[in-house]
């Protein structure tokens, strides 16, 4: 297993403009996982420009001044690369995963797209086009819909609870003026962080982005983003659709929470497996649903703790029922000895499995970074887990787990469902 005796830390090198690298070279390997990390997400729009993070991941694919579509695809598919990208609420990652010989490639075609997009008119439209289809299919995909659904009730008239690929009407209204202003303002190097875990040539790595990048100097105008607060609700979407699709949230913690590993296995516990007890209770036991299980999401600012499922409409006010009966057993009495040493050892094994993947690496590198500005050790992860205790699921069950905060959607046949959910 890896620990702090056979873990070396990554290495971050600060070019003149702000740009960062950061540099974890894994001996034995083989390949490497390109990441470039944009410090930006749904978190910096605004209702007028709602989507637009998420457009600017499809468009800068387009074309540059000079290479087009084509001709990006053909240079890194000539190598065996695979260019992608996505979008969450606070970040934008552009990444793959190449062969160390070809790892430069991959990072001239990168940094190309990302400063020197051209974003011609008719690309724009067709992007939109794309855009406005992937809504759509959004909002036909129920487990999707509820989802997007909730954040939007629970954050209610904050960035963070506008759905990621922006509306109809936002995506529509779109100016081409809009998206290069927000690229200019935040797509800076300033803003920026190369992320490489594997096998790669790091000087050359330096060298290649200071030759592409010395010239950009610009500052990001990120501004900060207003207080998070939960409004609770309780929202339902009539859809003629055979199941109906719940999702409930409650308070959860920030990435800066001491207790961010004890709501982790909280939500094992609850919902994070076949042996988890709403696993156990809804479907095991009653044969209510079919997929039930916990989530759990953080951010700078806070998160949120939820489950969902999927259930016959006449049902799903007992489901409800048995989700609020199992967060009140955890607020009373918390895990049972077995219960959390087998949480405990589900989150421990899947955070060090996960070390074997570039990807993840190369990711949980940069988001040390951006969030706490060092890195995480593998004992010190090892010591956070093995420390959570019954008293602190507890005392944190009590924080949570409050009807003051507890939000519902619901997407499905309204005539078929209950007249009024309890959520007290």
């Amino acid at each position: 297993m890896l620990t702090s005796a056979n873990y070396k830390p990554p290495k971050i090198i600060t070019l003149e403009n702000g740009l960062r690298i950061i540099s974890e070279e894994i001996p034995g390997a083989l390949s490497c996982t390109l990441s470039i990390w944009i410090n930006v997400g749904s978190i910096d729009e605004e209702v007028s420009n709602n989507g637009v993070s998420h457009f600017i991941e499809h468009i800068i694919f387009k074309g540059t001044k000079t290479r087009t579509a084509l001709e990006i695809a053909e240079q890194s598919e000539n190598v065996g690369a695979n260019l992608n990208a996505f979008t969450d609420r606070e970040h934008t990652c552009y990444h793959t995963r190449i062969l160390s010989e070809h790892v430069l490639v991959a990072l001239e075609l990168f940094l190309d797209m990302l400063f020197n997009s051209r974003m011609q008119d008719n690309d724009f439209d067709l992007e939109k086009q794309v855009i406005l289809e992937e809504i759509k299919m959004y909002e036909d995909t129920p487990e999707d819909l509820v989802q997007d659904l909730l954040y939007e009730v629970v954050w209610k008239g904050h960035p963070l609870g506008k759905p990621i690929t922006g509306t109809i009407e936002s995506i529509t209204n779109l100016k081409k003026k809009s998206v290069f202003n927000f690229l200019s303002d935040l797509y800076t190097p300033d803003n920026m962080i190369i992320s490489l875990a594997g096998k790669y040539d790091l000087a050359a790595i330096i060298q290649k982005t200071e030759k592409l990048t010395s010239n950009i100097n610009n500052k990001n105008k990120k501004k900060d983003a207003p207080p998070l607060i939960i409004t609770p609700d309780i929202f339902i979407k009539d859809k003629d659709i055979e199941q109906t699709h719940l999702s409930f949230a409650t308070k959860g913690v920030s990435v800066y929470d001491e207790e961010r590993y004890t709501l982790a296995v909280i939500d094992i516990a609850m919902g994070g497996g076949m042996s988890s007890r709403l696993f156990q209770e809804v479907r095991e036991k009653r044969g209510l649903a079919y997929v039930i299980s916990s989530y759990y999401h953080t951010n700078k600012l806070g998160g949120l703790f939820g489950v969902y499922a999927g259930t016959t409409a006449k049902e799903s006010s007992h489901v409800i029922e048995l989700i609020l009966k199992e967060l009140n057993a955890v607020k009373k009495d918390g895990l049972k000895p077995d219960e959390l040493e087998r949480a405990k050892m589900q989150l421990k094994t899947s955070l060090f499995l996960e070390l074997e993947s570039t990807m993840v690496r190369a990711s949980r590198n940069a988001l040390y970074d951006l969030y706490y500005k060092r890195f995480l050790t593998p004992d010190e992860i090892n010591s956070s887990v093995q420390l959570i205790t019954n008293e602190r699921i507890i005392k944190l069950a009590n924080v949570i787990f409050n009807s003051k905060y507890y939000t519902l959607t619901a997407v499905g046949p309204r005539n078929e469902m209950p007249k009024k959910f309890s959520l007290g």
